[in-house]
Formats: C-alpha cells, sequence, structure tokens
C-alpha cells in the first residue's frame, strides 16, 4: 500500500523560543482534523507543559502562503467523566480562527472530518490491516534551522506495519507495538502528539488516535482512542 498522503499534513510543534541566538523550537508533534467546515490542530498537551508553552504558540504553517502559519481562537481538551484516570485528558485541540483565514486556507490542509462516522476506528478493531505513524523526532540530525535564509527544515520520521494492538490498562486509551516504532538508536522523544493513522481490509485511512508516550520496555506506544476527540467536538459544534 502507497504511504498515504494525509501523513504529510503532520508537522512538529514549532514556537518562538523569545531569544535572539534562537528564536526557533521544537516540542513534539501535531496534525489537523476537521468538523464540517470548521479546521483544528491537535497536539499532546504534556508537549507544552514541558516546554512552557501555550499551545495557541504553536506554528503551524499554511500551505497556500508563504512563512504564513494559522491563528487561533479557541484552545479545547477533552475529558471523559466516567473515566477512572486521566491519561486520555493528556491531548489538546486548537480551533483555527474563520474570521482571520479564508475558506481556500482552511481547506488547503488535508486532514480527516471527524463528523463523519465512518472517519475513525479503535485500534482494538479487528478490521485494521495496517497502521502509519509519522512525526518528529526531537533528536533528528536532520533538523536545520537556517536563519540567513529564512528556513526552517525538518525530517519526520515515517513508519507501519503493526505487529500487535490492545486495550490500555488506562481508560480510553490502547497500547500500539509496530515493527520499527523508532530508528535503530533514536529515542522516542518528539513522537507525542503525531496521529495514528490505520488502513481497513478495503485501503481506507481512517483516524486511530494519538500517541502520548512510549514504553521503552515493551516498545509499545500509548495512543489516545479516536472517539475521545470525536465525543468532543461532538459535543461543541451541536
Amino acid at each position: 500500500m502507497d504511504t498515504p498522503p494525509i501523513l504529510e499534513a503532520t508537522k512538529p510543534v514549532l514556537y518562538e523560543t523569545g531569544y535572539d541566538e534562537w528564536p526557533y523550537s521544537y516540542a513534539g508533534s501535531c496534525f489537523p482534523v476537521r468538523w464540517g467546515n470548521k479546521l483544528y490542530i491537535v497536539s499532546a498537551f504534556h508537549c507544552y507543559e514541558n516546554h512552557q508553552l501555550k499551545p495557541e504558540d504553536t506554528l503551524y504553517p499554511i500551505p497556500t502562503g508563504k512563512d504564513d502559519f494559522f491563528s487561533f481562537c479557541f484552545t479545547l481538551r477533552a475529558k471523559i467523566e466516567e473515566a477512572e484516570d486521566s491519561k486520555h485528558y493528556d491531548q489538546v485541540l486548537l480551533e483555527v480562527s474563520t474570521d482571520i483565514h479564508s475558506e481556500e486556507q482552511l481547506k488547503s490542509v488535508e486532514a480527516i472530518d471527524l463528523s463523519n462516522t465512518e472517519s475513525i476506528i479503535t485500534l482494538s478493531d479487528k478490521g485494521i490491516n495496517d497502521v502509519w505513524l509519522r512525526g518528529y523526532l526531537s533528536e533528528n540530525p536532520s533538523h536545520e534551522i537556517s536563519y540567513d535564509e529564512r528556513k526552517i527544515k525538518q525530517q519526520a520520521y515515517l513508519t507501519n506495519g503493526i505487529v500487535s494492538a490492545r486495550q490500555s490498562i488506562f481508560d480510553f486509551c490502547h497500547t500500539l507495538k509496530v515493527k520499527t516504532p523508532t530508528p535503530e538508536g533514536y529515542s522516542p522523544d518528539g513522537m507525542s502528539g503525531s496521529p495514528v493513522y490505520a488502513a481497513d481490509h478495503q485501503g481506507k485511512i481512517k483516524f486511530a488516535g494519538t500517541i502520548i508516550e512510549f514504553n521503552i520496555y515493551t516498545e509499545e506506544y500509548l495512543v489516545i482512542d479516536s472517539s475521545v476527540i470525536r465525543e468532543l467536538l461532538s459535543r461543541e459544534n451541536a
């Protein structure tokens, strides 16, 4: 199966540091989702906590605009009241402002529309044929910021090949094992906030969840189930 084009929409959490000598840095990964005509950027909340950032400081590029980034109007977090733990709360959504950005700009981003009930899947579903992960490892030597040329270069890590997926001990979360979770010798730091996309037996790509952790002993990713975002957006857009 060819690499799904939607993976290109996963970006690093790029932000301004406030320091003249090193104006920009990275803090994990992020990705877009839709709900009808609304666009949201999603990441793991701890990416911002660990770097003492506000989520709305995320610099997500507008595909149709050179060196332009989206502005956000709301920050959302999903918490399921009946959950017995808060691990699934480690997720944040940024709503792109429709007052500032044109319909053309919003539609220029490749993103799954979660208002469609057929757009999501749970990792425990037996109908999954494979999964795809794409994120921005922090220690990747290909990352480069040229301030003289005003260019920011980064290299994503792409992998697939499902080994196993099972429900986690945490509510609304799954553990996922793939054949090559990281390049050999690389830390998984930076993969948090990446989406997991699953391909069913018909080859249809669906959103399966958001990566928030990696267990170095079992080599499994911890993934917040896709239903958490969908339930939040369903309430917000009712």
